[in-house]
């Protein structure tokens, strides 16, 4: 449904984030991606995957928020160790609509809270060592 009204909003030339590892999916689903590191909610998943996994682990990951109660048009900021799941988190936040907030792990902890009082209370996907400032 979310697709369907992103392409009437956008008349299908708009760029979704959410859709963009299972458009490449679509096209070539076998596509070998080496991470430089595994992802930290999966660290045992290793650092070779698939396009078509990394679309798997999207969908995964936006379950998972959608279960912590996450909603369409609601903001997510990312506030976390600087890994590529990053892209990762901000693929699964767009994928149900919500609007993810790419925050960088080196700014300092008060400039973090600050933006979460700007952004209006959202939802905080942080890891301990960016909470802690390590």
């Amino acid at each position: 449904m979310l697709h369907t009204l992103l392409s009437r909003v956008t008349r299908g030339n708009g760029f979704y984030i959410g859709d963009i590892f299972h458009a490449a999916a679509r096209r070539d689903a076998t596509t070998q991606i080496t991470l430089d590191r595994p992802p930290q909610w999966a660290p045992d998943r290793g650092t070779h995957f698939t396009v078509g996994e990394l679309a798997d682990q999207i969908d995964e990951l936006a379950a998972r928020l959608w279960a912590a109660g996450v909603r369409p048009t609601e903001r997510v900021e990312l506030y976390k160790t600087d890994n590529f799941d990053i892209a990762l988190l901000a693929c699964a936040t767009a994928r149900i609509g919500a609007v993810p907030a790419l925050l960088s792990p080196a700014l300092d902890g008060a400039v973090a809270r600050e933006l979460l009082v700007r952004l209006e209370r959202p939802w905080l996907l942080t890891d301990g060592d960016t909470s802690r400032g390590s």
